[in-house]
């Protein structure tokens, strides 16, 4: 894989380190949730059960330095990304914020959902669906790249950052050419055939 580097700040870990994120960063001594141990074993039916016994998804369920959405992306766990997405306490406004292409109406969805968006830390679990996507771009996690993108609006796919390459030359990319430039084909035309799909709708 080929060492890639975004040089404007994105929350996530993924963005934080040349190449392959380091293995201390994923590694814990202990579970705070048995729901971050089921993240861990990869245990979607363990992880059903437990939300069926009322424990809580949000953004704080962690492996490590990692928010659960982005190990599960990291390791290709495509289940247990998208129970982690769909059964988050925030998952309706987060659906209803990915569905706004518009910057101004994302704005103003905030302003008038304070109370989920800052206190329930919606904003933050929105930066960390980001953090899965390119994530499973950059570990080469086809599935989990289709899930997100389900998840996501046209808007942030398509938006082009600019990233460092191996030979620090600076590259302005979207997701599909990332994946592109990182030669993982299979991610790209997932992402191509979203697209396409999603300009014809």
């Amino acid at each position: 894989m080929a060492d890639m580097k975004l040089i404007q700040y994105m929350p996530g870990c993924v963005f934080e380190f040349y190449g392959r994120i380091p293995e201390s960063i994923y590694q814990l001594e202990s579970f705070n949730s048995p729901l971050e141990e089921a993240v861990y074993n990869n245990d979607a039916g363990q992880f059903r059960n437990l939300l069926e016994k009322g424990h809580t998804v949000n953004i704080r369920l962690r492996i490590g330095q990692m928010s659960c959405l982005e190990y599960a992306a990291m390791k290709g766990f495509t289940e247990i990304l998208e129970t982690l997405a769909d059964a988050s306490v925030c998952a309706q406004m987060l659906r209803q914020y990915f569905s706004l292409d518009d910057v101004v109406e994302r704005a103003y969805l905030m302003s008038k959902n304070k109370g989920v968006f800052f206190e329930q830390e919606a904003l933050m679990e929105a930066n960390r669906y980001l953090a899965a996507f390119y994530t499973a771009i950059v570990y080469d996690r086809p599935k989990c790249v289709e899930s997100m993108l389900r998840r996501l609006g046209l808007r942030d796919p398509l938006t082009r950052h600019s990233f460092y390459t191996a030979d620090k030359t600076v590259e302005s990319l979207a997701a599909s050419e990332l994946a592109r430039h990182l030669g993982h084909q299979e991610c790209y035309r997932i992402i191509q055939k979203w697209q396409q799909s999603a300009v014809e709708t």
